[in-house]
């Protein structure tokens, strides 16, 4: 596999995503993950942001959309579910594509909007299940990507992110290699824990225990996945009590053994979860 930049971004649909969302850079090549930096949006795409850097959701993700069109050799992971379940993107979303699925989703007014139209077909139509999940969310064990817990992060990222990159990138598996341009992939850092066989839960907080999980994970990763990170830097995932910092490594590390085994499923409306 040949040496490629790859970047983790631990997506967000917060208010202030400029704050929220933390994006990790690193080097992939024969077989080790070299990280090169790590920080908040606001300050990652700082070049990127039409006017001042500001943590507000707006401009902060057409910062992220800037600077993945800036780097069309590299391959970025994002933390957001790329799509939705299959008979929720037919028959509450009308969609048969994954771009169809893509405009539909952007159409809605915010999160809420959204979550509500796909609520109310499973509820009528799903024999009383409310959150239908895809099959790859039930193989890493990730909710429903209408859940009231990610239902801001999957309309903010398909909507702000998903939808301006369309013919500007490769969404994988939607999207033929020969589509040219930055790579963009579903990752879930969870699932990329269960991967390397390490703990998934109880690494986000500011008790003496999650530090030592995080710990836990860093060391897991150096020596499982020859992980390289600079002292620095292992301060920041370390250091960061809500995980997010670390999220963004998983997310870049899901993605950087993938580059030549994407597939190709242009009839896929669900898409993967890479880790």
């Amino acid at each position: 596999m040949a040496a490629h930049t790859c970047y983790g971004v631990d997506f967000s649909g917060a208010a202030t995503a400029g704050r929220t969302i933390w994006v990790t850079s690193a080097h992939a090549d024969a077989g080790t993950l070299r990280v090169r930096d790590c920080a908040r949006a606001d300050d990652f795409l700082a070049a990127h942001y039409d006017g001042p850097p500001t943590t507000d959701r707006a401009p902060t993700l057409a910062a992220l959309v800037s600077f993945i069109r800036s780097h069309p050799d590299a391959v970025f992971g994002l933390d957001f579910p790329f799509a939705v379940p299959r008979a929720i993107a037919t028959d509450a979303l009308g969609a048969t594509t994954h771009g169809a699925v893509v405009a539909a989703v952007a159409a809605h007014d915010d999160g809420d909007d959204f979550a509500a139209t796909c609520v109310e077909w499973a509820t009528a139509n799903a024999d009383g299940a409310t959150y239908l999940r895809r099959a790859t969310d039930r193989e890493h064990d990730a909710l429903s990507p209408y859940h009231f817990f990610v239902a801001h992060q999957t309309y903010h990222g398909i909507a702000s992110v998903l939808a301006p990159l369309d013919g500007a990138a490769r969404i994988v598996p939607f999207d033929p290699p020969a589509a040219g341009g930055p790579v963009v992939a579903e990752t879930y850092p969870a699932g990329v824990l269960d991967a390397r066989g390490l703990p998934r839960t109880e690494y986000k907080g500011t008790e003496q225990a999650h530090t030592q999980r995080r710990v836990r994970i860093l060391d897991g990763l150096a020596d499982q996945s020859s992980v390289a990170v600079p002292d620095a830097i292992r301060a920041t995932y370390r250091d960061d009590t809500g995980g997010d910092a670390l999220d963004s490594l998983l997310a870049a590390l899901g993605v950087s053994g993938c580059r030549d085994a994407w597939g190709h499923e242009p009839s896929s409306l669900t898409g993967h979860i890479y880790v």
